[in-house]
């Protein structure tokens, strides 16, 4: 089914075979990449219109905005810019340009998608669930997509990544437990709790390895397509190539 799924878009789209490998190479990573931002804000505004809690950082940010001053979003950007400060010196390197376009375009989209009311308001309890997990499953995508062609983590994926590698643990484990200390130390300092919110704390871990993991190799199967000649007329290459991750 996937050979002539290849063999059929090879017939459609020759022509792409006359761009330049570079070029096709920068349009896959860039593209998913930008994808993925665009599921991550979509995920995000699916979440607030089911209004059944926020994630766990934002209750960390809300609670800081009540204790010590300063707005919501202010809080959200000190943070992230603290926390990517860690991660550099973590890594002895400076952020990627992922990093930085990522603490802008996710704004920049969830506003848009507001604007343009892609997501209906709905106060019916059965659609507000509903959104609320289809929301989480859009984030757990976006991430997945946007972190794959490597150009850059957010700042509190970045650190779940780098914590990860550095404790030798799944990133399913270290995610959980920062979303349970960062979701308490929010709490207490008088963030909003619901049960949405303990779902994040729950869910955003193994939703987050499941999707980066099955993204990256969906990545590096476009980038062999898309870096061939004869790309789109091969076969499938699932069970005849490796595709450098771990199974």
């Amino acid at each position: 089914m996937t050979t002539k799924v290849f063999q059929w878009l090879g017939k459609k789209f020759a022509f792409v075979r006359l761009i330049p490998i570079q070029w096709r190479m920068l349009f896959i990573r860039w593209f998913t990449f930008f994808m993925g931002l665009w599921f991550l804000a979509l995920g995000t505004v699916f979440t607030i219109k089911a209004r059944l809690g926020v994630p766990t950082w934002e209750v960390f940010h809300i609670g800081l905005a009540k204790t010590v001053g300063l707005s919501i979003g202010t809080w959200s950007i000190l943070v992230g810019l603290a926390i990517v400060t860690y991660v550099c010196f973590l890594r002895r390197s400076l952020p990627k340009w992922g990093t930085f376009l990522n603490m802008v375009f996710i704004g920049v989209f969830i506003d848009l998608i507001l604007f343009l009311r892609l997501v209906p308001d709905t106060n019916h309890w059965l659609l507000r669930w509903i959104f609320f997990f289809i929301g989480v499953f859009f984030i757990a995508l976006g991430v997945g997509l946007y972190i794959a062609p490597n150009v850059g983590e957010g700042p509190r994926d970045g650190l779940t990544i780098e914590l990860s590698k550095r404790l030798n643990w799944s990133i399913r484990r270290v995610r959980t437990i920062m979303e349970l200390i960062i979701g308490g130390i929010g709490w207490f300092l008088g963030g909003p709790m619901h049960i949405g919110t303990l779902f994040f704390c729950f869910l955003t871990g193994p939703l987050m390895q499941f999707s980066i993991t099955q993204c990256k190799r969906l990545y590096q199967l476009l980038c062999k397509r898309g870096g061939q000649h004869e790309n789109f007329n091969q076969g499938a290459v699932w069970t005849h190539h490796h595709d450098g991750s771990s199974h």
